[in-house]
């Protein structure tokens, strides 16, 4: 075996040209007795031809078939844009418009609330390593259930069940349907209603659906819209309070900001609450903040090149979503007085946008970017995490990507 083999005590190498197992216990059998492997090109290759797959442990015997490497019935249809929106748009939704506030009001300063921004972004590094060492290890969809039912194969169905049960009960899909209903009523100014913001949900669940179901790719090029937009509205909201900086100084508040002196520097710590219970409870919200950049990992049956976009993508979505997050924060803080943050609660970004564009334009513009937020994480939400429950009906590739 080769050194590079040898240094991946997990992987063992298997000898394509040949068609035989060196290491044993890897060949998954059909029904009918003979052997089969599901295409294997998705895994990583040695300099000798042979490709890496994982190895199970020496009491399991073989692996299970739900662990190898295969590819979707609708091939490799996500290059490495169409992957980073499905990370980044997962991890923009409603939280960088609502928790700074919330963590100013705990923090009780500007400079301990970006602090744990950074402090959050290094725990959400930490676990994004796990992710990606499973997905390079295992590139295939499934994400956390392929993972734990290759760590913990014993008893059958128990990760299968633990995850259902976790998704079932704890998913938030359905509140994201609301929200996204609930802040469509209040920029369009109609009256909601219990039936009306339930309508309003179910449809866009259904739509959206519709849309992944019947015509595949564009779904796919409508979700990358969509992130791509959401990216740039942060992006918008940096440079608005730019502006306000550069050409309406007067409107400044300052908040440690507006002088590179020590009574600046004080001011952003000033009125910090520095106990284990306000920090530990403010980190999950920002962990919060920061869910979804394992998202890509339930869909690597559809990627191209998965291990190496896996591994580019998820890096750069973290640092994306750092850097926004922290310039989106001195924004609010550049504009919006500290005291009203911490009366605002959630609605920080309303203040933001009102005091920076008016009252109307305010109003108007905040619920879009909420719903907005919203319905693209349904989207990406329901793209990743949604299996089809019976693949031999619909695996038919011409109905499935509307060609």
């Amino acid at each position: 075996m080769s050194s590079e083999a040898e240094q991946q005590p997990l992987l063992q190498a298997v000898d394509t040209d040949r068609g035989s197992d060196r290491g044993g216990g890897i060949v998954r059998r059909t029904s009918g007795g003979g052997s089969k492997r599901d295409s294997l090109e998705s895994s990583r290759s040695l300099s000798d031809g042979s490709l890496l797959l994982p190895s199970p442990a020496p009491h399991h015997g073989r692996l299970e078939d739900d662990v190898l490497p295969e590819d979707s019935v609708l091939g490799r249809n996500i290059g490495w844009k169409s992957a980073y929106i499905i990370a980044i748009s997962r991890v923009i939704g409603s939280g960088i418009f609502a928790v700074p506030g919330v963590l100013v009001k705990a923090t009780g300063s500007v400079g301990l609330t970006l602090l744990l921004w950074v402090l959050g972004a290094v725990v959400v590094a930490c676990g994004l390593a796990v992710s990606l060492e499973y997905g390079c290890l295992l590139p295939r969809s499934g994400g956390e259930k392929v993972y734990l039912e290759f760590t913990y194969p014993r008893p059958r169905f128990l990760a299968s069940t633990l995850v259902a049960v976790q998704a079932v009960l704890l998913g938030f899909t359905a509140s994201n349907c609301i929200i996204f209903s609930q802040y469509v009523h209040h920029a369009l100014d109609l009256e909601p209603t219990p039936g009306s913001k339930k309508a309003l949900a179910l449809a866009l669940l259904t739509a959206i659906t519709v849309v992944h179901g019947v015509w595949y790719k564009a779904g796919i090029r409508i979700q990358t819209f969509l992130g791509w937009v959401k990216v740039g509205l942060v992006v918008f909201m940096v440079f608005a309070a730019l502006y306000v900086v550069i050409v309406q100084p007067a409107q400044v508040v300052g908040n440690g900001f507006q002088a590179r002196d020590q009574s600046a520097w004080d001011a952003l710590w000033e009125g910090s609450d520095w106990s284990f219970g306000t920090l530990s409870t403010s980190l999950f919200k920002v962990f919060y903040s920061y869910a979804g950049l394992s998202n890509l990992n339930n869909v690597l049956n559809e990627v191209k090149d998965p291990v190496r976009t896996l591994k580019s993508v998820s890096i750069t979505a973290l640092v994306t979503a750092c850097l926004l997050y922290l310039l989106a924060n001195v924004a609010y803080f550049a504009v919006v007085p500290i005291e009203e943050i911490k009366e605002s609660g959630q609605l920080i970004a309303a203040l933001f946008f009102e005091r920076t564009f008016g009252v109307n334009v305010g109003r108007r513009i905040l619920p879009l970017a909420v719903a907005l937020s919203a319905g693209g994480n349904v989207m990406v939400v329901t793209f990743a995490l949604v299996d089809i429950p019976f693949p031999d009906i619909t695996s038919n590739k011409r109905w499935l990507t509307g060609s």
